[in-house]
């Protein structure tokens, strides 16, 4: 269920029995010349759409954080480059309010890549409210899967742009779409350095991509997704691998 149509007393009700809560974060920035600015929303608002189909009694939706930290694509029109301390400290407050009012399972489903070095310490510090709190970063935990439906991946790439196009062909220009392997020698920061690395404001061969190639990561990473929501909702948070 989503937060945004629950009223007070509806939302007090409903953590009387649910008592986990989904946070989408997402990033307003460039995408290549190809796809839409909300790319990093759009995606993880299509990922909840299907989940809330199948556990919409289960969960609790809260409303979505567009923006993040872009430091790599801050030199392109369109992005909304915020510092990472004060996105970090703003999805902390968020976590902590959440908190306060009797949520003991937090999901930080994230759709950018520059948000996860702050939001690593965010859950470190909601962890020690009492919170649980787990975070998805659809494209990074289910990349093996991935590529085996798409030959590489990147910002703005084969497979993020594929998923696009499944959502909406509408708001993708694949006449747009180029290629860009750049990438750094280690990890260095210079000046100048995004505007290389990050060519055309993508990475990896948007040319690639397809409408199928997208439906089939969708469909494969959402069943992967309830899984992990499930196993949280159980407590089943630990592997023994010896």
């Amino acid at each position: 269920m989503y937060m945004l149509y629950l009223n007070s007393d509806q939302f007090a009700e409903a953590l009387e029995r649910i008592d986990t809560v989904v946070l989408p974060i997402g990033m307003t920035e460039a995408h290549g010349h190809h796809c839409p600015l909300g790319t990093d929303v759009i995606i993880p608002r299509r990922f909840l759409e299907l989940i809330e189909e199948r556990m919409g009694d289960e969960l609790i939706i809260a409303p979505e954080i567009p923006y993040g930290h872009s430091w790599n694509l801050a030199p392109y029109p369109g992005t909304l480059d915020i510092p990472a301390n004060v996105f970090g400290e703003y999805v902390y407050h968020v976590g902590k309010n959440l908190a306060k009012w009797g949520v003991k399972k937090l999901v930080l489903f994230n759709g950018h890549g520059g948000n996860t070095p702050a939001l690593t310490p965010v859950m470190e510090r909601l962890a020690d409210l009492g919170l649980t709190v787990l975070l998805i970063n659809w494209w990074i935990d289910y990349a093996a899967e991935i590529l085996t439906i798409c030959e590489g991946r990147g910002h703005a790439g084969e497979d993020e742009t594929s998923v696009v196009l499944a959502i909406d062909e509408s708001i993708v220009d694949m006449s747009k779409a180029k290629v860009n392997w750049n990438k750094a020698i280690a990890n260095v920061r210079f000046p100048g350095m995004t505007l290389k690395t990050m060519e055309n404001a993508q990475t990896g061969d948007a040319t690639l991509a397809s409408k199928a190639k997208g439906e089939a990561i969708l469909s494969l990473c959402t069943e992967k997704i309830i899984e992990l929501l499930r196993h949280l909702q159980a407590g089943q948070l630990i592997v023994n691998k010896g």
